[in-house]
């Protein structure tokens, strides 16, 4: 299987690697094999970036650069240029939003007065966002990030705001993560189960699987907190984005 020979090729070379992973986005249709090799490059130091330039070069068709994007979302590796690619491929215009207080204030007043709730619902279900990967609501998603069920009750408007537009400015008890460079290139991030003088145990995020580290081979380990990428509503209209707003601050709120 190609993706498969993609991803042991990443191994030894990842920018001959990238070449052909090109080559074989442009072709295949196939979800499986599609995200085995994004995994592929995401899972190895400097995969993404030297993904990016090759894409950069060749850009994949809409349905590979939307799997990549779930892929990437889901499992918090927003690679900023190789995003920023597929984000274009894909078709989606980037917005690159950033608010001051002052501008959150007053957004957060349009999202109670004109936010609509039921789009805003269908646009959380979106896969491409990733959202549904990692936050359960109403009992179906998933347990990535934190239950929504009810964020409406929990926190203000502006605060939703502002924790979509920047995840790592306040991450919540439990839930902050750690990347871990291995000696041999391999990469991982998620949230540290177990340490001892022997190996660390990681719920590696990306696989959604435990791995266990040996100490001796670990390179660097640094605290990355939030798995949830910046730069999600990037991809939103300004409309799109005020109806999620809406649809999150009316969870657990009676209806």
């Amino acid at each position: 299987m190609q993706s498969a020979a993609i991803a042991a090729l990443c191994v030894l070379d990842l920018n001959a690697a990238a070449q052909f992973a090109g080559e074989s986005l442009s072709r295949s249709r196939d979800e499986a094999q599609l995200n085995q090799v994004f995994s592929a490059f995401l899972q190895r130091q400097d995969g993404a970036a030297a993904l990016a330039r090759a894409l950069a070069a060749k850009p994949p068709p809409k349905r590979a650069a939307e799997a990549g994007l779930r892929l990437m979302n889901a499992g918090g590796r927003r690679d900023p240029q190789l995003a920023r690619v597929l984000t274009e491929a894909a078709g989606f215009s980037s917005q690159g939003i950033k608010m001051t207080s002052a501008e959150i204030a007053s957004f957060a007043a349009e999202v109670r007065s004109s936010g609509d709730a039921r789009r805003g619902a269908e646009i959380f279900c979106r896969a491409e966002l990733g959202c549904t990967a990692c936050h359960s609501v109403g009992g179906q998603g998933g347990n990535i990030g934190p239950d929504l069920n009810a964020l409406g009750t929990a926190q203000p408007v502006d605060f939703i705001i502002g924790a979509i537009l920047d995840p790592q400015k306040e991450v919540k008890e439990g839930y902050v993560s750690v990347s871990v460079v291995m000696k041999n290139g391999e990469e991982y991030q998620g949230y540290q189960v177990r340490e001892t003088g022997e190996e660390l145990v990681l719920r590696d995020v990306l696989q959604n699987k435990e791995v266990r580290l040996r100490r001796d081979a670990i390179k660097e380990k640094r605290q990355n907190g939030s798995v949830m990428p910046g730069g999600l509503a990037d991809t939103l209209t300004r409309t799109e984005f005020r109806d999620l707003v809406r649809f999150l601050s009316e969870l657990g709120k009676p209806r």
